[in-house]
């Protein structure tokens, strides 16, 4: 759960527990993975976004969720809501 290298300027983490896996966290990282181009565990190539794995982080009831940089949650994650979160990351 430690990160062994720099892991980008925004670090998503998505849930993979049994919770968040029957609620469609496949889907989130079929998703991410089409969008940013990148597998767990890797950065985009500018360094912008990295993807990891994450365990349970207790909001099943808001599955599937992931965190960014550890600090914002974001939950009840469709394709269409990632894509508004990585349009707001990328503003910034």
């Amino acid at each position: 759960m430690y990160n062994l290298k720099p892991m980008g300027k925004h670090t998503l983490t998505v849930c993979t527990n049994l919770s968040c896996q029957l609620c469609g966290s496949g889907d989130t990282l079929d998703h991410l993975n089409k969008r940013l181009g990148i597998g767990l565990g890797e950065v985009t190539p500018d360094g912008k976004y990295g993807l990891r794995e994450g365990e349970c982080m207790g909001a099943c009831v808001d599955a599937p969720l992931l965190t960014i940089n550890n600090k914002k949650m974001c939950g009840r994650l469709t394709s269409e809501k990632i894509d508004q979160i990585l349009a707001e990351l990328d503003k910034q």
